[in-house]
């Protein structure tokens, strides 16, 4: 029975249990950062995708595909107002600035920008919105305060639920692709597709000067590390092969497939939450005096030294 106890205890301790802040504070960062790259890319066509001068899809078409209702559009004329107000909240959140407020705001803007266009919604904007609102529950860490041994999230739960999110879009796409794909039926499914829509410049060359057997190795690899990244994930031993391989594999994504690379870079983010606690705290000091080296540079280019 204590032996019970004890697991269950530890169990509790896992999801539960009191965490340093750094892992789940590096991640907002780099997920802002993304996200800001991304909405700057699709911007440029907002006025086709969130004004009344696009097609949309009507909420009963949209309701008989189990996609859900449609957000409405807005007027042309509103669209400077909307990217001002979206862009300034991610920027904050970015910053750390007022961050229940800032994520929570990010939040609903970018779930209204996919459910006026849910259709054509890429699976980028749902990782997003998941991925955001985790962060909008989660306790607050302090960006650029954080110190090693210092102040301590109440619970580790937002990490852990943002961790089993990756490891559960390996698997299901894993899965995906051998139950309801041909991955295993058909050798050459990866070079039927990479000759798609997607295909890029470098992706054009690789379909005329590799031979069919590396698309067939990097087919049957690709399935290997998303069905077993859980495991290459949850090892300590086996991790830093799971980040280079996947590292890899959205490498090959990016340059492979049109606008994909913010797919991998998003997917690249979700690695850091993997990261021990000692190293990201290395990192951020290096960083910190990276930015005071620059700092002090700028003074001294200025005109001499600021005294403080």
């Amino acid at each position: 029975m204590s032996q019970v106890r004890e697991d269950r205890r530890a169990a509790l301790g896992f999801w539960l249990g009191p965490c340093d802040p750094i892992r789940l504070d590096t991640f907002r960062l780099a997920l802002g950062l993304c996200l800001l790259l991304y909405m700057a890319e699709w911007w440029r066509d907002a006025g086709e995708w969130l004004s009344v001068r696009g097609f949309h899809v009507s909420g009963a078409a949209l309701g008989a595909l189990g996609l859900g209702p449609a957000a409405p559009p807005l007027p042309e004329r509103a669209l400077p107002f909307l990217g001002v107000v979206t862009f300034a909240s991610v920027a904050a959140l970015i910053l750390g600035w007022r961050l229940r407020l800032t994520t929570c705001l990010a939040l609903a803007l970018l779930t209204y920008v996919t459910f006026v266009d849910v259709a054509a919604a890429f699976t980028i904007n749902k990782v997003f919105i998941g991925s955001l609102a985790v962060l909008a529950l989660a306790p607050q860490g302090k960006y650029w305060r954080i110190e090693a041994g210092g102040a301590r999230l109440p619970s580790v739960w937002p990490v852990r639920v943002l961790q089993a999110m990756i490891l559960v879009q390996y698997s299901t796409a894993a899965w995906c692709k051998m139950l309801h794909g041909s991955w295993l039926r058909d050798p050459f499914a990866l070079w039927s597709q990479a000759q798609g829509y997607y295909r890029t410049d470098i992706g054009s060359w690789a379909l005329r000067q590799l031979p069919l057997g590396s698309w067939i190795g990097m087919q049957h690899g690709a399935l290997a590390f998303e069905l077993l990244a859980p495991v290459l994930f949850l090892s300590r031993r086996l991790r830093p092969i799971g980040f280079l391989v996947g590292a890899v594999f959205h490498l090959s994504v990016a340059v492979l497939m049109h606008k994909l690379i913010y797919f991998s870079l998003q997917m690249l983010c979700f690695y850091l939450l993997f990261v021990d606690d000692a190293t990201l705290h290395r990192l951020r000091s290096w960083f910190r005096r990276l930015a005071g080296r620059a700092s002090d540079s700028s003074d001294c280019v200025a005109g001499g030294p600021v005294l403080k």
